[in-house]
């Protein structure tokens, strides 16, 4: 058996016994950066959960099955003991990535990563050093990112390039995997901006028009399920999405969330344990029980299989978690427009 079907079944058993596989661990919300198209709502809203219960909660998720956590932020070096946490994460055998905007990445940080074997996924907007500063609000951190980068890859350690493409640096989806394939290293495009975590729908505005961001990427963006998922399950058969199934999120605040961007606390890991909130929060309960026979205007739809359609979208920016995403029926259309032309 290949690794793709032996990853699928894990995927799969995780659904089933909603394992919470995949999890991302907000250290933090201060952020040395003040990127426009950011869901962060408060970059100084202090840290509410210490280091005793980071580390208490690790290993509630290894008793629990989780193997993927991602150490974000803001910006998770900014949290002064985010390598104790790191360290703990890997001797319980996560796979470990960290979210960065590289720019705080020096010698010791490298040697850490590099000891953990870590991920690293660093923010970059585009090959331009003007562009780059435009999209961060600060002057000067293009060469400090890419110094970051660089020591990275002095050290061996494994980076991802990520390019989160908007209005501000269009050029990005083009110039960042030029350079990248010149460090040797991967680069990933994608033209989601979302909320705010709090509602607030300013970062929309940065948006690219969609049939802009269509043809930068040839399809929708990267989204929680694994690829043809929808499409896998016919209406009324398992879940739509990983929200609150598989992965979940957990906040700077020490909130519960069923993913990064939908609304709505399912718990306080600083109140109870995360497996109590897990398996018996309301709010996760009513999450998993959406099927694709729920929506009533997407159910039958084509392009639902491909169309990016996203709960949090579809209720923060369309006021209906069951509704269909505006966002998402943009894409479908200018997708299946650029299909029409290449043909």
């Amino acid at each position: 058996m290949t690794a793709a079907p032996r990853f699928r079944g894990l995927v799969e058993r995780a659904t089933r016994e909603l394992i919470p596989l995949d999890l991302s661990l907000e250290l933090t919300w201060r952020c040395n950066f003040r990127c426009r198209h950011c869901y962060i709502p408060d970059f100084q809203a202090p840290e509410a959960v210490s280091t005793a219960r980071l580390l208490a909660l690790l290993e509630e998720l290894a008793e629990m099955g989780t193997l993927f956590l991602t150490l974000t932020g803001g910006e998770a070096l900014l949290r002064r003991d985010w390598h104790v946490v790191a360290r703990r994460a890997r001797r319980l055998g996560f796979q470990v990535t960290l979210l960065t905007n590289g720019a705080l990445v020096d010698e010791r940080a490298a040697e850490i990563l590099a000891e953990l074997a870590a991920q690293v996924h660093v923010s970059f907007h585009s090959a331009d050093p003007v562009v780059f500063d435009r999209v961060t609000g600060r002057p000067g951190t293009y060469s400090r990112v890419r110094r970051g980068v660089e020591l990275l890859l002095e050290h061996n350690v494994a980076v991802e390039l990520t390019v989160p493409v908007s209005r501000l640096n269009p050029d990005g989806a083009t110039t960042v995997p030029e350079l990248a394939a010149e460090l040797g290293v991967e680069a990933r495009v994608f033209t989601t901006i979302a909320a705010a975590k709090d509602g607030g729908l300013g970062p929309l505005a940065l948006r690219l028009p969609a049939r802009e961001a269509a043809l930068l990427t040839g399809g929708p963006p990267s989204g929680c399920e694994l690829p043809d998922e929808a499409a896998e399950h016919p209406p009324g058969d398992g879940p739509l999405c990983a929200a609150g199934v598989r992965y979940a999120n957990i906040t700077a605040a020490g909130d519960v969330l069923a993913c990064n961007i939908l609304p709505g606390a399912a718990g306080n890991i600083n109140d109870a344990p995360f497996r109590e909130i897990w398996r018996h929060s309301e709010r996760l309960r009513r999450i998993r029980a959406i099927r694709r026979s729920d929506l009533p205007t997407c159910a039958t739809c084509p392009a639902l299989a491909y169309c990016g359609r996203c709960h949090a979208q579809a209720l923060v920016e369309d006021g209906d978690i069951l509704g269909p995403s505006s966002a998402a029926c943009a894409r479908a259309a200018a997708l299946e427009e650029a299909s029409r032309r290449r043909a």
